[in-house]
């Protein structure tokens, strides 16, 4: 059960001091109240900060929704902006056609980069309480996470990995992977209502770690994350945390379309692991107004553009993913992974059958280990134990990194739960895990191949 400490907001400019937000410190078991001007250096040191009606109170959720609704206007028309205005984000995915996607989804970018410059400036000078100056991504993320079973329809559509985290859920993972500053900032900011089952998974418990990727930007499959946390944001909310922190998307298991935008920031210049591609997406604050910062933009741009050109004539442009380079800057958490019971075959009296048998005590409630290549078993309570097929027919994670909860599987990479007596989770067009029968009797357990 989380509890939850109260502590005073610290006093602010005057200006400021007229803002009424509510910052919180969410962990895996506490959750607490901070000031306002604790919030980036907290988020620094690995904690994950809500800013509650942060859009609204520093005077940007109405821009950003217009601007948003524009943004579907001229991309597919006024009828289709009116119905979104009328059923809100949530709907997108009944009113708007997914090969009519891809051209939403640019038309909001083109308009909320718009908007880049001075929601980042007040977001630092009124959610973090920081004067000083900063650099930003030139161009938020527009993340329209459409319903699973309604993107399946069209999967050759949304294959590419530029899709991951948006329209479909991105895995696992650290953005220095992706070649992002390793001091960089997120602010994660709900436009449309975010629920669990759509949302975003922190993995707290491995931050300060870099955990190792393969060649195409996924998590290795034998590395233990631990804990994990999950939001449900209003519309204008902000969720804040460092870059190098684990996290991945939820696969949208819900009936609702989530509308998020993104931002990449760092509250002093931007840090690589090497050279990366993206060092020139990043705007120093105090350089963007007036004629000197739209020639300093205009500089940036050219010199993006003839980047760009020069990796493209040597095949620089296909991969930018960080496990090209020293395996060193990884760290290996594969020996916290759980490791299998102990089993030994009997024979049933029946011909075709065989029972795996291990002892009662290497399950304690709770927990969820690996009896075979193919097979794990999981403690639900002190009288239920089951079997069922171990990798996630979603994307293949092993889950006996999972977890449960409410009595069911949970896969560790996208938060999906598997009913534990039927296997199906919400997610029609998904297998259902195997389920299999399992027996207590005394000090052991077998499960009935």
């Amino acid at each position: 059960m989380m509890k939850t400490i109260k502590l005073p907001l610290s006093a602010t400019k005057a200006p400021i001091k007229e803002l009424n937000l509510t910052a919180k410190s969410i962990g895996v078991e506490n959750t607490e109240f901070i000031p306002l001007d604790k919030i980036a250096e907290r988020v620094m040191c690995g904690e994950v900060i809500v800013v509650s009606k942060c859009l609204q109170t520093i005077g940007y959720f109405e821009r950003i929704k217009e601007a948003s609704l524009e943004a579907i206007r001229q991309a597919v028309g006024e009828e289709k902006a009116t119905q979104i205005r009328d059923k809100g984000f949530e709907a997108l995915h009944r009113v708007i056609d997914l090969d009519e996607i891809p051209s939403v989804s640019n038309c909001s970018y083109e308009i909320i980069r718009a908007l880049a410059p001075a929601l980042a400036r007040d977001l630092v000078k009124k959610v973090f309480q920081k004067q000083t100056p900063f650099y930003f991504e030139e161009s938020p993320n527009v993340r329209f996470h459409i319903p699973f079973d309604v993107v399946e329809k069209r999967r050759k559509l949304f294959s590419n990995q530029y899709w991951n985290g948006k329209v479909t859920a991105h895995g696992p993972h650290h953005d220095s992977w992706y070649q992002c500053p390793i001091n960089c900032v997120n602010v994660w900011i709900a436009i449309g209502s975010v629920k669990i089952g759509n949302g975003l998974s922190v993995y707290p418990q491995v931050y300060g770690k870099r955990l190792p990727c393969t060649e195409d930007g996924k998590i290795v499959q034998n590395q233990y994350f631990g804990s994990t946390l999950n939001f449900e944001l209003e519309p204008g909310d902000a969720l804040i945390f460092h870059g190098e922190h684990l996290h991945s998307s939820e696969i949208n298991s819900t009936d609702l379309s989530r509308y998020v935008i993104s931002l990449r920031m760092t509250l002093e210049k931007p840090k690589f692991l090497d050279k990366s591609p993206y060092e020139n997406n990043y705007i120093y604050s105090e350089c963007h107004d007036g004629f000197k910062g739209k020639l300093s933009q205009l500089l940036v741009k050219i010199s993006r553009f003839f980047k760009k050109q020069i990796n493209s004539v040597f095949g620089k442009n296909k991969n930018y993913i960080l496990s090209a380079f020293d395996a060193l800057v990884f760290d290996d958490t594969s020996s916290n992974f759980p490791q299998p019971v102990s089993v030994k075959s009997v024979e049933s009296a029946c011909q075709d059958e065989t029972r795996l048998v291990f002892d009662s005590e290497e399950l304690p409630v709770g927990t969820i280990r690996p009896i075979s290549q193919k097979m794990c078993v999981a403690r639900l309570d002190k009288d239920q134990v089951v079997a069922f097929s171990r990798y996630c027919p979603h994307e293949g994670a092993d889950l006996a990194g999972g977890y449960l909860r409410d009595g069911c599987i949970v896969c560790p990479w996208h938060n999906l739960p598997f009913n534990a007596d039927s296997g199906v989770s919400p997610c029609q067009s998904l297998s259902k895990l195997t389920i299999l029968k399992c027996i207590e009797d005394s000090d052991k357990v077998e499960v009935q191949m």
